[in-house]
C-alpha cells in the first residue's frame, strides 16, 4: 500500500508541476468562462477539475494495462495528435476572435 501512496504522490507532483496543463486549462477557460465568473463558478471549477484530471488518468491507466489498448493507440496516435491540435487551435482562434 506504500507504494501506491508513493506512486500516487509522484503522479501528482508531475502532473501539478507540468505546465502544459495550467496553459491548458488557463486557455479553455479564458475561451469558454464568462469574463466575469460568478462565486458559484469559481467554487465549483477546482473539484470539477480534480474529478475530471482523475477520471481521465484512471480510465487511461487502466485502459493502457491491457497490451491490446496500447497497440491500437500506437496505431491511432498520429490521428488523435492531429485532432486534439486541431481542437487546441479551434479554441486559440475563439480566444482571438472574442468567441
Amino acid at each position: 500500500m506504500a507504494s501506491l501512496w508513493k506512486t500516487g504522490l509522484s503522479a501528482f507532483l508531475t502532473q501539478i508541476s507540468n505546465p502544459k496543463t495550467a496553459i491548458v486549462y488557463g486557455g479553455i477557460f479564458a475561451a469558454l468562462l464568462p469574463p466575469v465568473p460568478s462565486t458559484g463558478q469559481k467554487l465549483a471549477l477546482p473539484p470539477m477539475i480534480l474529478c475530471v484530471e482523475s477520471g481521465w488518468y484512471v480510465i487511461v491507466a487502466i485502459a493502457f494495462s491491457a497490451p491490446a489498448a496500447r497497440t491500437v493507440y500506437q496505431r491511432a496516435k498520429t490521428a488523435i495528435d492531429r485532432v486534439a491540435g486541431c481542437v487546441m487551435a479551434l479554441i486559440a482562434i475563439a480566444l482571438i476572435v472574442g468567441n
